[in-house]
């Protein structure tokens, strides 16, 4: 809690958050707007990928957004196809800026830890949602736990790159691909390992957490947040952070 309102963000994307965690979040948030539901049952079984909007700057529109399984049914509470044992999810809202009347999509989401195949059609299948948006013309946030690093096929094609992909038929490519602030911003940076097992900051170029965005808006400022207290660590990983404005914002 102490890192989330250093950080103060306008939207958090939280992952792994059980039914108590979510409470506890709600309770130490009280500016922001919980939006989710639980991986299992679509409603408060089993672990969130939920939103956290803070109401003061942000609106969430009540006609457009939900949950949606990564799997051949996405729309299934709890259906696992494509070789995860763990059921995923990606949780998404319509947000419309207050100071400006403005909206934007937001998607946060949780892959899976140990499927390849799953990984690969996860990040087709946000594709296709992305895609499928009501308001095209308006800008994408992604936030997540990817367990895969951006050179992942998955990951990798989210960001517009040709490749191959579980249950396609060759290379593919998107095309609307998204953008990582944090790389846009630090290509060179070697030291970027977002897993940190609880041990802390870890060397290594393992980043498996990220922020993607359309390419309209502008980016500020991504950081990894290595806050500590002590030597208490505020989760196994790192939150990946961003500062992004409207593309005709000064």
């Amino acid at each position: 809690m102490e890192t989330i309102r250093k950080m103060s963000p306008d939207l958090l994307g939280v992952q792994e958050a059980l039914p108590q965690q979510m409470d506890y979040l709600s309770e130490g948030l009280p500016g922001y707007e919980r939006f989710g539901v639980g991986r299992d049952d679509g409603k408060n079984r089993g672990e969130y990928s939920a939103l956290f909007i803070r109401s003061e700057r942000l609106e969430r529109d009540p006609e457009e957004g939900g949950t949606f399984w990564l799997s051949a049914t996405p729309g299934e509470a709890g259906s696992k196809t494509w070789g995860n044992q763990v059921t995923r999810i990606c949780t998404w809202a319509r947000l419309v800026d207050r100071k400006n009347g403005k909206g934007f999509y937001f998607y946060n989401t949780h892959w899976d830890h140990q499927s390849q195949p799953s990984r690969e059609q996860a990040g087709r299948l946000m594709a296709m949602r992305i895609d499928a948006r009501k308001r095209m013309g308006e800008p994408v946030v992604v936030t997540g736990d990817f367990n895969a690093t951006e050179t992942n096929p998955g990951v990798s094609y989210l960001l517009g790159n040709k490749v191959a992909l579980a249950g396609g038929k060759g290379p593919e490519q998107w095309s609307n691909p998204l953008k990582a602030p944090f790389f846009e911003l630090h290509p060179g940076v070697k030291d970027r390992n977002t897993f940190n097992r609880w041990k802390g900051v870890i060397p290594g170029s393992r980043m498996i957490d990220h922020v993607l965005v359309s390419p309209g808006w502008k980016i500020q400022k991504a950081w990894i947040e290595y806050h500590m207290r002590g030597k208490m660590v505020p989760s196994d990983h790192w939150p990946v952070a961003a500062v992004i404005r409207w593309a005709d914002q000064p």
